[in-house]
């Protein structure tokens, strides 16, 4: 029995970390894209409902933006892998993006690409949300790829 509870402290405490936790996130996402995109493929005509800010989508794509840009600047602050910093900046401004272009278009078919996209991006940030949490994460070499710093747009 002690065994098993220290396995589930261990999983719990696994998944309070910021990249598990972005990476979670990404996963509930995937799987709110996957049914509105099934519902945009039955329906392509239908005029696409508002997406005001307390719908799951809106606002779970506004989370994984500020999730994304933490752990960019999370990775600047530990002078990790600049290319990493990167890549969390382009999955903020990406998923803010997408969620402009969600709200932009008119009818149900309009959403098929968004969602394609989403389902891209989000398949990524499950896979590269845990890389954060590493301790032993590689230090900055010194190459800068040129990627933006500052506010997104």
């Amino acid at each position: 029995m002690p065994l098993l509870s220290a396995l589930l402290i261990i999983l719990t405490s696994v998944q309070s970390t910021p990249g598990a936790q972005f990476a979670a996130l990404a996963t509930d996402l995937q799987n709110e894209v996957q049914a509105r995109a099934a519902t945009a493929r039955a329906y392509p005509a239908q005029t696409a409902p508002d997406l005001p800010p307390d719908d799951l989508l809106f606002s779970g794509l506004s989370e994984l933006s500020v999730r994304a840009m933490q752990l960019s600047l999370s990775m600047e602050t530990r002078n990790g892998p600049e290319d990493l910093r990167c890549i969390y900046r382009g999955m903020a401004q990406d998923a803010l993006n997408h969620r402009q272009a969600l709200t932009d278009a008119d009818i149900r078919a309009g959403r098929l690409q968004v969602f394609a996209e989403l389902a891209y991006l989000l398949d990524h940030a499950v896979e590269i949300g845990p890389i954060a949490d590493q301790a032993d994460i590689a230090p900055f070499t010194g190459v800068d790829p040129g990627c933006p710093r500052g506010p997104l747009r």
